[in-house]
């Protein structure tokens, strides 16, 4: 196989596996024997002979049988004897929990990010407030801003959005947030575009409609308009 033949046929390891086998309690060396594992369960779930496991690394066969009991003291690796299509008994292995235990970190890794993101935009919008005043908010502002993200629900967008509202209409006060945003609920606002629908119905000028009086004449009777 000449390398244009391994470029094309690349052996495929999921970033996440390299970047958190850590977090997975195992070692370089085990790393090694689970992802020949992972090679060997696409083609078949049977075990791979520890010859086949060892080959192309430093380890010995020995190491290899003692990685293999700590994958599955680690629950990454299960093995299970059945009998195969011969009727010869053979070891079946089964990495479901090594997947399982992944997805568990991955999503870890995920939610903590998640977090860390909605800390930053909350500091970011306290700082923009703080701004906007021009001046420290007071405990009782504080505790407002915490009520309308704990109780209320609102988005930081959303709020980000009725501090601008209150600042175009020059009326800078959290009371007034408050009423806008206690607005915004009532008509399900969501975002910053259901935000700025509802902003535009409520500061459209409203349609004045004059109505003229129209003379009156008794036609049956022979008036005229133009006797008037």
């Amino acid at each position: 196989m000449n390398f244009k033949q391994l470029k094309m046929r690349p052996v495929v390891i999921r970033q996440e596996l390299l970047n958190y086998y850590n977090q997975l309690g195992i070692n370089e060396a085990e790393l090694v024997i689970l992802i020949k594992l992972i090679h060997a369960s696409e083609i078949s779930n049977k075990q791979p002979t520890i010859e086949s496991l060892q080959q192309g690394t430093t380890l010995t066969s020995r190491d290899v049988t003692t990685i293999i009991q700590s994958l599955i003291q680690h629950d990454l690796l299960e093995l299970k004897v059945n009998k195969d299509e011969e009727g010869k008994f053979t070891e079946y292995m089964n990495l479901d929990q090594f997947y399982i235990k992944l997805s568990e970190i991955l999503e870890n890794i995920d939610l903590q990010q998640d977090e860390q993101h909605t800390e930053l935009a909350f500091n970011t919008l306290f700082q923009k407030i703080e701004q906007a005043f021009g001046r420290p908010l007071s405990p009782f502002e504080i505790e407002t801003l915490n009520q309308w993200l704990d109780i209320d629900k609102h988005d930081l967008s959303v709020i980000q959005a009725a501090l601008d509202e209150a600042m175009s209409q020059n009326k800078l006060s959290f009371k007034y947030m408050d009423r806008i945003l206690l607005n915004w609920k009532k008509n399900n606002v969501k975002t910053i575009d259901d935000s700025k629908k509802i902003s535009r119905q409520f500061n459209q000028p409203k349609m004045k409609h004059t109505i003229k009086k129209v003379p009156k004449f008794d036609w049956l009777n022979g008036e005229n308009p133009d006797d008037k």
